[in-house]
């Protein structure tokens, strides 16, 4: 089963001079606004949330809001990616990375937790209403 650590050729793409510069605009554009509101510089907050944590939020976040973007002149970086370098992957590797191309980012809220048992979730930045999810419904998807 594919994972984040399966990300990690895609990671390096990133480094290339084609594709760094797009994607320091998608973390400014993630994190500046929030800076400024709260009156913080960027290396604050990578201190007060450590390196770590940093980069699996705030990092991790515009990294796969990048994914699924288009430049202006049309090129993404996972199929930019998947074209030159896909067949170094695994099938489930490449398929985990279109899927994240084609991804929506949102925010979850998540309530009425019963405990080994169901949770609700629910989106408040769209209209979707809140979805029951069951320890049998996971169990189902994960055996398919």
């Amino acid at each position: 089963m594919a994972s984040a650590h399966s990300l990690q050729g895609l990671m390096k793409w990133l480094s290339r001079d084609e594709w760094r510069d797009a994607f320091e605009d998608a973390l400014d554009r993630h994190l500046l606004p929030a800076c400024e509101r709260v009156g913080v510089e960027v290396e604050e907050v990578i201190s007060i949330l450590d390196r770590n944590e940093y980069m699996m939020t705030v990092w991790g976040c515009a990294f796969e809001d990048f994914l699924t973007r288009e430049l202006d002149d049309g090129r993404n970086i996972v199929d930019d990616y998947l074209k030159r370098r896909g067949w170094k992957e695994s099938a489930s590797t490449r398929s985990y990375m279109s899927a994240l191309r084609t991804s929506v980012i949102s925010l979850y809220e998540v309530s009425n937790i019963v405990l080994d048992t169901s949770f609700l979730v629910s989106c408040p930045l769209t209209a979707m209403f809140p979805r029951s999810f069951s320890r049998y419904c996971a169990a189902r998807q994960n055996a398919h």
